[in-house]
C-alpha cells in the first residue's frame, strides 16, 4: 500500500484491557525483582467485580499476586461500587521446564518497525493517538478536566501518499463519566486542554477540515461496562497496525520467552536502521524454529526507502547483531530491569505502548549501534 488512510487507537490506564496488561505486568516485576532468573507468565481477566489472574511461575520468592491486582485496580480508580477491592481468583501453578534462559520449545515470528515520522521512530497514527490518551490522562489526573473518565480511548486517522502522512483526517475521543458536561462545553474544553497541546509539535497538524468527534458515554466505564483480558490491546502495544506485528500478546511474560525477546530486538534494528539514515522506513522481521537458537532468517522490507537493496542490508543486520537468543538476553539485561528500576519496569510499559517510549530508555530504543551497520 501507498497511499490510504489509516486510524490507529490508543487507551487509558484505566481501559479493562490495559488494566489486565498492568496487571501481568506488575506480576512479572515483581518475580523477576526476587529473581531475575525466574520463568513467570501471568495473565488476567477481569469483569465487573471480580478479577481472575493466572500465574506460572518456577520462584519461590514472596510475591502476592492478589494484593498487586487490588493495588493496581484501586490505583486506576476503575474497581467495583462503593471502592470496594474485587473478588480476585488466583490459579497458581509452576511451568515445565528448567529454570532461566531464553527458551526455545516454540517457534515464533516477530516484527519490528521503525520510519521517521517521529522523533522516537515511531508511525504517526499510533504516535498521536499515545499523546492524546496521555493529556487525557494527565487532564484527568491533575483536575483540569474531572469529568474525564478513567476509561477512554482516543482514535486517530491518518492519510497518506507513499507512506508517508500527509494530513490529519479526524480524531475520535470516547471517554465514560457519570456526570457528563453539555456537549459544547465538553469539546471545547477537550480541544483547548488535550487535543491541540498534546499535537501542538507534531509533523502533521490538525487542520480546519480535520473532524473531531467526542463521544461522552454516561456511565463508570472500567469493567463494569465491559470486561478486560491481557494482551488484547497488541495494536496499541506495538505499532498502531501500520505495520506486521507478532501473533503473541507482549504483557505477561517474562523476557525469556522468546516472543517477548524477539520482539525487541526487531525493534532495535529497525531503529537503528532508520537511525543511521539508511532507510525512512524499515520492517524487520525474525522467525525462530523450535530447538533453535539462532533465527532461521532475519528478513528486512524498507519500502523502497532504503540507501541499498534490502538483502544487502539484512545481512548487514545479521552482521552487526549477535541475534543468538542467549546474546539478545545478554544485550538486553531485560531480566534485571524490574530490580534496577525499583521494582517497576513492565507495568509501566503496559500503558501508551510498548515501542518508541523514549520516556522510558528501554534497551531496545538504543541505537548507539546504528553507527555500525
Amino acid at each position: 500500500m501507498r497511499n490510504f488512510v489509516l486510524t490507529s487507537e490508543s487507551v487509558t490506564p484505566g481501559h479493562p484491557d490495559k488494566l489486565c496488561d498492568q496487571i501481568s505486568d506488575a506480576v512479572v516485576d515483581a518475580v523477576l525483582t526476587g529473581d531475575p532468573a525466574a520463568r513467570v507468565t501471568a495473565e488476567c481477566a477481569v469483569a465487573t467485580g471480580v478479577l481472575f489472574l493466572s500465574v506460572r511461575s518456577d520462584t519461590e520468592a514472596g510475591v502476592d499476586p492478589a494484593a498487586i491486582a487490588r493495588r493496581i485496580v484501586a490505583e486506576a480508580g476503575t474497581g467495583p461500587p462503593a471502592g470496594r477491592p474485587p473478588t480476585v481468583m488466583l490459579d497458581l501453578a509452576r511451568p515445565s521446564g528448567g529454570h532461566g534462559g531464553p527458551g526455545t520449545g516454540t517457534m515464533t515470528t516477530a516484527f519490528g518497525h521503525a520510519c521517521d515520522h517521529t522523533p522516537e521512530h515511531l508511525a504517526y497514527p499510533i504516535w498521536a493517538a499515545h499523546r492524546l490518551t496521555r493529556a487525557i490522562e494527565a487532564a484527568r489526573r491533575d483536575g483540569r478536566l474531572p469529568w474525564l473518565g478513567e476509561d477512554s480511548q482516543a482514535q486517530v486517522a491518518v492519510a497518506f501518499e507513499d507512506r508517508r502522512p500527509v494530513a490529519l483526517r479526524a480524531i475520535a475521543v470516547t471517554t465514560a463519566t457519570p456526570e457528563p458536561p453539555p456537549e459544547a462545553e465538553a469539546r471545547a474544553a477537550l480541544i483547548g486542554q488535550v487535543i491541540e497541546p498534546a499535537l501542538s509539535d507534531a509533523p502533521v497538524r490538525l487542520a480546519r477540515d480535520s473532524r473531531i468527534v467526542l463521544h461522552v458515554v454516561a456511565g463508570t466505564g472500567g469493567p463494569a461496562a465491559h470486561a478486560g483480558l491481557t494482551g488484547r490491546k497488541l495494536s496499541d502495544d506495538s505499532y498502531g497496525g501500520f505495520a506486521r506485528q507478532g501473533a503473541s500478546a507482549l504483557s505477561g511474560k517474562d523476557p525469556g520467552r522468546v516472543e517477548r525477546l524477539a520482539a525487541c530486538a526487531a525493534r532495535q534494528l529497525a531503529r537503528c536502521l532508520v537511525a543511521a539514515g539508511l532507510a525512512r522506513e524499515a520492517e524487520v522481521q525474525l522467525s525462530y524454529l523450535a530447538g533453535d537458537r539462532r533465527p532461521a532468517s532475519v528478513e528486512l522490507d524498507t519500502f523502497g526507502s532504503g540507501a541499498a537493496p534490502d538483502a544487502a542490508l539484512s545481512a548487514r543486520l545479521a552482521e552487526v547483531f549477535d541475534l543468538e537468543l542467549g546474546a539478545l538476553d545478554e544485550r538486553l539485561g531485560l531480566r534485571h530491569l524490574p530490580a534496577a528500576r525499583g521494582g517497576r519496569f513492565f507495568r509501566d510499559l503496559a500503558s501508551f505502548g510498548q515501542m518508541g517510549r523514549d520516556d522510558l530508555t528501554p534497551p531496545w530504543e538504543d541505537v548507539t549501534l546504528a553507527g555500525r551497520i
